[in-house]
């Protein structure tokens, strides 16, 4: 499916969406905010930015470098959805 057909909102959706799914199965709440730190929370770790990045180059059909695979882009929903964004832009 062509990135460019996914809204801001759509693209949100998908990553808060997969994190739940993939990285949150084994806890009670499942409820996080936009800004919350994935990393600190416990949310997500090294391993797991690889397998999210791995699920967001296949989902809207682009590829990251390495200089693109820091902690930073993934620190957050928005900061994932930030960096889609601007690959889907770019």
């Amino acid at each position: 499916m062509p990135t460019n057909k996914y809204t801001e909102a759509e693209i949100e959706r998908i990553i808060k969406e997969h994190i739940v799914q993939n990285f949150m199965y084994n806890r009670g709440d499942r409820n996080f905010s936009n800004e919350m730190l994935l990393i600190e929370a416990g949310i997500i770790d090294s391993i797991s930015i690889f397998k999210l990045a791995s699920f967001l180059e296949e989902k809207f059909g682009f590829t990251l470098n390495s200089k693109e695979l820091l902690l930073d882009n993934f620190e957050s929903v928005n900061a994932i959805k930030h960096l889609v964004v601007k690959k889907v832009v770019d």
